[in-house]
């Protein structure tokens, strides 16, 4: 084994006590647990180094006993190195003892003991992963650390401890076949090195990833990668924290007939999964991991699926020949590996001892049979055709049923399409997917109803469609969620008009009192269309349609602008005051100042500063005198003029003389005149 590790074991020893000992302790005590010193551990220096404490660390002895007795011990393993690593766990060294009272009912008194025959043996920790149903007879745990049957804690830290509690019973119904006997064995630690690598630093509150995680395993042969915007997620539903790839050098479980498991990985946390489907990669660099027969191109890559314990090969694999590297599309974690399918040897040759068979000669000529009468044809009989044992799903989606056939692990035969009558709540399931409930439990019913539930959401989303909940039961019973094994393809329709100003486009999400409100991706091949939100679901829950709305721009700043620049009146004598006038307005939406600077012939004159309220305007003159006789420049808020100063008042330029009116005016003024002298002359008289 390259790996560094860290080897712990401690014994459980039984005694020789005799018969007169043991028969008092018996009606004493009745079920005693003896500690003794601790067993030697072997030292081991960084980077990895395993340290065992607690109770159960030290040998103890289980004897005399009785059907209903049980017991348990504690074991503490620390990670005093600098590596991060995982525990295998195995049992060895078992040794049976007849009890107390001999068996003479049964006949077998001369027996070493049955005791690993009944009792059952359990054990609970934080990371415990195992193959096994426990509790489980102590004949049926790891025997070894290569077998196909496991018992491991991942991870361990390091500077992290964990606690073990083992517990053990005799069922009340084993009667008095073990009845008093005794068992000894010894349980081994195996302290092995991984890598682990934390994203907690890249992974929202939701689970969503917002950037690419790359992941790999310590020998570099596997690698995950988590593309940006996938939301993974642990069986509790909180947010993935931390992900490793540990490959595994010990014999897989049975894998299916004609197939071989050429690499194991376990990736994790076990049970996490993700909105979108991850890539996974493996590597074979070693030519002899190919079994005989098989073709590269024929590699695949499959997942241990735990309930049944079982091989299930991926689809969408894909093999590089040139780079002897194979990757997959995966939704969850748990056990991978590279499964090769071996085709059946040729008759002619054994492929077991690799000798070719002698291939035998052919059998002489037969003669011609002789002619018989003609009879009737018979239709050929039609081959015996193999039924796979269908179930009934039932699936109600808003009052629009249908029933459906599934096998037994939830696999469709055909693509499915579940909708309400609108279409507003469309989920697609590709053919030979699977839909089951927690646990792999195969479903009943599926019902999609509207429900009334009050979500809340941030200030900045809006709510555009029904709460919708998708929901199945398992014979009448509500399952916590559904699962869709490889994930499904959901559209949900909305009305566009209920779109408020200045959002972004709707997606779907869903909803959890614990998590909130969070966005579901896209499938990557999606189209967007108007009313129709999409995404990418491996479980059902609540989902709606949501949208992010915008904040409402600033408002625009105070912006000015000038213009009907007016100088009256445009010549004045030296002296007289000029009046110089202007417009200026606030086209902005907020209140502002502005400055004035009136410049004459490029001198500054005199400043005013304006203020105005958003979109308004108003005149503003300007009084300048006292300057010299001449010709002068203005310039104010880039607009220009002039005026003019002169030193007395300019009169006008005199007209031609019409002559005909000036002798009309005068013969006038003579005709009045002689009126009047008569008219004098004639009062005097």
């Amino acid at each position: 084994m390259s790996k560094r590790c860290q080897l712990r074991k401690f014994k459980w020893t039984s005694k020789v006590i005799g018969h007169t000992a043991r028969l008092l302790m018996a009606v004493v005590v009745g079920l005693s647990l003896l500690g003794f010193l601790p067993s030697a551990a072997q030292a081991q220096t960084n980077p990895v180094d395993l340290e065992l404490g607690g109770a159960g660390a030290t040998s103890w002895n289980i004897f005399n006993v009785r059907p209903t007795d049980s017991g348990t011990k504690t074991v503490e393993l620390r990670n005093v190195g600098s590596q991060d690593g995982f525990i295998t766990i195995w049992i060895s060294d078992i040794f049976n003892s007849e009890g107390l009272n001999p068996e003479s009912e049964t006949g077998d008194t001369a027996e070493p003991g049955e005791l690993d025959d009944y009792l059952l043996f359990n054990l609970s920790a934080d990371g415990l992963c195992s193959n096994l149903n426990l509790p489980a007879k102590i004949g049926n745990l790891p025997h070894n650390v290569l077998g196909p049957d496991f018992i491991e804690i991942i991870p361990l830290k390091a500077g992290e401890t964990v606690n073990l509690q083992w517990t053990w019973e005799l069922p009340a119904g084993t009667g008095n076949a073990a009845q008093g006997d005794s068992i000894s064995f010894t349980i081994n630690y195996l302290l092995r090195e991984c890598s682990i690598t934390d994203v907690s630093s890249v992974v929202s509150a939701n689970g969503t990833f917002t950037e690419t995680v790359t992941a790999e395993s310590e020998t570099g042969k596997g690698k995950i990668t988590i593309a940006q915007g996938t939301v993974g997620q642990t069986e509790a539903g909180d947010p993935v924290s931390e992900i490793w790839l540990i490959e595994i050098d010990r014999k897989p479980p049975s894998p299916p007939p004609n197939t071989a498991i050429i690499s194991t990985y376990d990736i994790g946390p076990n049970g996490v999964t993700f909105d979108r489907p991850v890539t996974l990669t493996f590597s074979y660099n070693d030519p002899d991991d190919i079994p005989a027969r098989v073709r590269e191109a024929d590699l695949t890559i499959a997942f241990l699926d735990k309930n049944p314990c079982r091989w299930v090969t991926l689809g969408g694999s894909t093999v590089d020949t040139e780079s002897n590297i194979i990757s997959a599309p995966v939704s969850h974690f748990c056990k991978f590996g590279i499964a090769a399918y071996i085709p059946s040897p040729p008759i002619s040759e054994d492929w077991g001892m690799g000798i070719p068979l002698p291939i035998p000669s052919p059998p002489p000529p037969t003669p011609p049979p002789l002619p018989l009468p003609p009879v009737e044809e018979l239709p050929p009989t039609p081959p015996e055709e193999v039924v796979t044992p269908e179930f009934p799903l039932e699936i109600n989606m808003l009052g629009r049923e249908i029933t459906v056939q599934i096998e037994a692990d939830g696999t469709l035969r055909e693509p499915l399409t579940l909708t309400d009558a609108g279409g507003n709540f469309v989920v697609e399931v590709d053919g030979d997917a699977k839909i089951t409930g927690s646990d792999g439990i195969l479903l009943s019913r599926i019902e999609l109803t509207i429900v009334e539930e009050s979500i809340v959401t941030p200030e900045d989303t809006v709510i555009l469609s029904p709460v919708y909940k998708l929901t199945g039961y398992i014979d009448g019973a509500e399952t916590p969620r559904i699962n869709f094994s490889p994930p499904a393809r959901l559209t949900v329709s909305y009305n566009p008009d209920d779109l408020p100003e200045n959002t972004f486009p709707p997606f779907v999400a869903y909803y959890t009192a614990e998590r909130g409100l969070a966005p579901i991706g896209e499938p990557p091949d999606s189209v967007v269309e108007i009313g129709k939100a999409k995404a990418w679901i491996s479980y059902a829950s609540l989902f709606v349609v949501a949208a992010k709305v915008a904040p409402p721009p600033p408002p625009l700043p105070a912006k000015f602008e000038v213009g009907s620049l007016t100088i009256n009146p445009g010549q004045a004598p030296l002296g007289q005051p000029i009046i110089i006038t202007l417009s200026i307005a606030n086209e902005g939406e907020t209140e502002g100042s502005y400055e004035l600077y009136l410049k004459i012939d490029g001198v500054i004159r005199t400043v005013k500063e304006v203020t105005l309220p958003a979109k308004s305007s108003r005149l503003v003159s300007f009084e300048v005198s006292n300057l010299a006789v001449g010709t002068h420049r203005v310039t104010v808020a880039g607009l220009l003029g002039q005026f003019k100063t002169v030193s007395t008042a300019v009169l006008p330029a005199k007209s031609p003389i019409d002559w005909f009116t000036l002798d009309m005016s005068i013969a006038g003024a003579v005709v009045i005149g002689f009126l009047l002298l008569y008219l004098f002359k004639l009062r005097a008289r």
